[in-house]
């Protein structure tokens, strides 16, 4: 499964789809979803910086393939 342009919601993707993002392996899909659970929707984008694991860095690699819906 391949990410072609389209960009991937944070709020609403499934562990798979975001491992399609630069980077983000299984570990930390799995923190992403786990979150959700915990705090709800994320807000905006740069809310995912909470998220164990995603610092600056990581961030600014995929944060043009994100978005919040």
């Amino acid at each position: 499964y391949e990410n072609k342009g389209r960009k991937v919601n944070i709020n609403t993707a499934t562990q798979t789809e975001l491992e399609t993002l630069s980077g983000i392996g299984p570990s930390t899909a799995l923190k992403i979803v786990e979150y959700r659970k915990e705090n709800g929707k994320f807000k905006t984008v740069e809310d995912l910086k909470n998220v164990s694991g995603i610092g600056e860095g990581k961030f600014e690699q995929i944060k043009d393939s994100i978005v919040v819906k």
